[in-house]
C-alpha cells in the first residue's frame, strides 16, 4: 500500500468517526455524567415543550452521557436503582440509543453503550419526517422476560407504559435544562422497529423520543 492509498484509507476511517469520537462498529465507553449543575427545577418544569425540529448539530458525547444517566442511570450503590423508578424494581425497560452510525443499547450497570446494528436507523424509529434527520433517538423496549410472573397481560403492559413515562420525562426535564430540544413519540412501526433492531420475541418497542439541538442553536 502506497502512501496515497493509505492517507485515503485513514480519511475515510476518520470521516466515518462517530459524534463521539468513536469509530464504528465499537461499543461506546461513556464518561461520567455531570451530576451537579442545571437550572431550578420549578424552571425547567414552566420552560419544558416538545420540539419537532432540528439543527444539523451532534450531541457531544459528555451530554449524551449525562442525558442517558438522568434517563435511567444507576444513583445509588445497587446498580438495581436507578433514577427512574420501575415496577418491584424489576428494570424492564431498555433503552436503544439511535445515532447516525448505529444503534447502540444503554448498559446503565456500567454506563456503557453496547452496539447491536451499524448502519442509520434513524427513520426506522418513527412515521415523522424529522427523527430521519434528529442527531438523536432514544427507543423505549420492554423486556418481557424481566416482568413479574404473576402480572397479567394488562398489568404488564401498563407497568411498562407507566416505566417508559417516567424514564421519558427525565429526558424532557434534562433537555430543557441543557436547552435541548426533544419530543416523545407514539408514531412508529413497532414491528418493523423491532425488526431493524434485531430485537428477540420477548422485548417489544413501546416508545421513541427524538433529541436534538432547537434550529438555529
Amino acid at each position: 500500500m502506497n502512501i496515497f492509498h493509505a492517507l485515503r484509507l485513514l480519511f475515510a476511517v476518520s470521516s466515518a468517526v462517530l459524534l463521539s469520537g468513536t469509530a464504528p462498529g465499537a461499543d461506546i465507553v461513556l464518561p461520567p455524567p455531570d451530576k451537579k449543575g442545571g437550572k431550578p427545577l420549578m424552571q425547567v418544569l414552566k420552560e419544558r415543550h416538545s420540539t419537532r425540529s432540528f439543527a444539523n448539530k451532534p450531541i457531544p458525547l459528555e451530554i449524551l452521557s449525562s442525558l442517558l444517566w438522568a434517563a435511567q442511570g444507576v444513583n445509588r450503590d445497587d446498580p438495581d436503582y436507578r433514577t427512574a423508578p420501575s415496577s418491584r424494581n424489576s428494570n424492564e425497560i431498555e433503552i436503544y440509543v439511535v445515532l447516525p452510525e448505529g444503534a447502540y443499547l444503554y448498559k446503565p450497570e456500567t454506563h456503557q453503550l453496547a452496539q447491536v446494528v451499524q448502519g442509520d436507523l434513524r427513520a426506522a424509529t418513527g412515521t415523522q419526517e424529522f427523527v430521519a434527520s434528529a442527531p438523536l433517538n432514544l427507543v423505549y423496549v420492554v423486556d418481557q422476560s424481566k416482568q413479574p410472573g404473576d402480572f397479567d397481560t394488562k398489568r404488564k403492559l401498563v407497568t411498562a407504559c407507566t416505566g417508559v413515562g417516567f424514564i421519558g420525562e427525565n429526558v424532557y426535564l434534562f433537555c430543557t435544562s441543557a436547552g435541548i430540544g426533544t419530543v416523545f413519540r407514539a408514531m412508529l412501526d413497532a414491528d418493523y422497529l423491532q425488526q431493524q433492531l434485531k430485537l428477540p420475541i420477548f422485548k417489544k418497542v413501546l416508545y421513541a423520543q427524538s433529541v436534538g439541538y432547537p434550529p438555529h442553536s
